[in-house]
């Protein structure tokens, strides 16, 4: 993994529905990124500033090819230096890393994974480069 040298902000969230086990959806969203997270009865939610925690992320788009998908799933939702992929939570939980396009693309919620950078395109070109190596 390439070093990253700029200030990184991750936040991860998921809600959490009535009829889902709250562990279930833990390793679901742990299965994403392992970082520490705080549950409630309605949501999961994590944050770190290490973008080593990114390590899996990272290798499994050059591993599985899908680097051009979140590239393109970033990209789409950069706003300032902020931008967010959204992951299938049903996927998730059963270690499957399924980029979602919407929200409703996750039937019972997507994943949300938050970035907030000082230059979130020098983000996106070290996270999901143009061409894999």
């Amino acid at each position: 993994m390439e070093e990253f040298g700029n200030k990184i902000n991750i936040k991860v969230k998921t809600s959490i529905n009535k009829t889902e086990n709250i562990e279930k959806i833990t390793n679901a969203v742990e299965n994403i990124v392992k970082i520490k997270y705080i549950t409630t009865d309605m949501e999961i939610i994590g944050t770190t500033d290490n973008y080593r925690e990114l390590k899996n992320l990272y290798e499994v788009f050059r591993n599985k090819q899908t680097t051009h998908i979140a590239r393109k799933v970033l990209l789409k939702n950069l706003q300032e230096n902020t931008s967010q992929i959204l992951f299938n939570k049903q996927a998730a939980a059963v270690n499957s890393i399924v980029i979602c396009d919407k929200m409703n693309e996750s039937p019972l919620g997507p994943i949300i994974m938050e970035i907030d950078t000082t230059d979130i395109e020098e983000f996106i070109d070290w996270f999901v480069p143009k061409h894999t190596t």
